[in-house]
């Protein structure tokens, strides 16, 4: 296991310095982005001949994504952010008065008030609550009926690190409805597996886990969804043909994924994130997961054992890449561990430890020193 870490640590040299556990804030990007950077610089600057290698690192970002998800990468889109992504499903949808979606209380604010402002359209949002970060399976299946339009879940809390274990029955039981089943995995893709195995509609975000930059924001959608949602964007790069005679009268939308870019996608994000994507994928999520289970639950068990008030349920089933705790005055304690050389997340009235692949033992260690001693 210490090779593992170790060879790992060598490609974020700011690892060696501090304890950094924030990446689910804030991922790292590897040493080797800078270099996919200056190639992006370099092509950019030798202006429409080096279109023909934007375009290539694009399909290549593509199928390293579905390499990721276990899919093609027909089904795969670059957006500005996973909240544009959220946004376009939302406005793709031809609404009725008295549809449903149905979410859960540990959701971040993107996949809260994406629906909630359809309440003006007459859709209501069931949010499901949950006890001590649990989510289970018969709270959601109880609550699903014809009117249901949507269930929108994170396969990761933000908040709390839960795991739902339940995504493909809840994925069955949201089709038997007829509705259209959305996940946010942007606190699990590049972290823990990620299936798409009935899975809808997909967003996630590149700066964390994925270990790139912002400006990027990964989309899934499946045939299905194709056939059931008409994108209310449109632009020249999510059409088949952009000159033909007739374009003034008619267009044709792209086949697969792609009909959700309206506009060229985020190039100098996309050369970076695939810096992190070979990195994830010479790695293996699955391999990841695996490796650093025992450093998650570790944290979890100590902070428990220091009477620290977990907000992470202790189920291995639930387990991510996330560890929360109750905390007054989070912000300042955040900000004193900090001067400790460890790097968490201080808000929403708790502190949030986040471990990947950059971290082992010693930063568990330090970290769990340095909450002991917090003033």
């Amino acid at each position: 296991m210490g090779s593992f870490f170790s060879s790992n640590k060598k490609l974020f040299p700011l690892t060696r310095e501090i304890s950094y556990l924030d990446t689910a804030a804030e991922g790292l990007p590897p040493s080797t982005a800078e270099a996919e950077l200056a190639n992006y610089w370099r092509e950019k600057s030798r202006g429409t001949p080096g279109r023909v290698r934007l375009y290539e690192k694009q399909r290549e970002t593509e199928e390293a994504a579905a390499k990721l998800l276990g899919t093609s990468p027909d089904y795969v889109a670059f957006l500005s952010n996973s909240s544009e992504g959220l946004n376009l499903l939302a406005n793709s949808i031809d609404w009725r008065e008295g549809d449903e979606v149905l979410i859960c209380d540990l959701e971040f604010p993107s996949n809260v008030v994406v629906w909630l402002r359809l309440k003006e359209l007459g859709v209501r949002l069931i949010v499901i609550p949950t006890t001590g970060g649990v989510m289970r399976l018969e709270d959601w299946t109880s609550r699903l009926s014809r009117k249901t339009r949507v269930v929108s879940v994170s396969q990761v809390s933000y908040k709390t690190g839960t795991q739902a274990p339940f995504l493909q029955s809840l994925a069955e039981e949201t089709h038997r409805t007829g509705a259209l089943f959305c996940v946010d995995a942007t606190q699990a893709l590049g972290r823990v597996p990620v299936s798409v195995q009935g899975v809808d509609y997909l967003v996630a975000s590149s700066y964390k886990w994925l270990l790139g930059t912002h400006g990027l924001g990964l989309v899934y959608m499946s045939e299905e969804a194709r056939e059931q949602v008409t994108p209310r964007t449109a632009g020249w790069y999510s059409i088949e043909s952009v000159f033909h005679a007739r374009r003034f009268e008619t267009f044709d939308r792209k086949s697969n994924a792609g009909q959700l870019q309206s506009g060229m996608p985020n190039f100098p994000a996309l050369f970076a994130m695939s810096a992190g994507m070979d990195v994830l994928l010479s790695v293996g999520v699955d391999r990841l997961d695996r490796e650093l289970r025992p450093l998650v639950k570790a944290l979890r068990d100590r902070l428990e054992e220091q009477g620290r008030s977990l907000l992470t349920p202790a189920g291995s089933e639930f387990a991510s890449g996330i560890v929360s705790f109750d905390c007054e005055q989070a912000e300042a304690k955040a900000t004193w561990l900090a001067s400790q050389k460890v790097i968490v997340w201080g808000g929403d009235g708790r502190i949030r430890v986040s471990v990947h692949l950059y971290n082992d033992e010693s930063d568990i260690e330090r970290c769990l020193d340095a909450i002991r001693r917090m003033p």
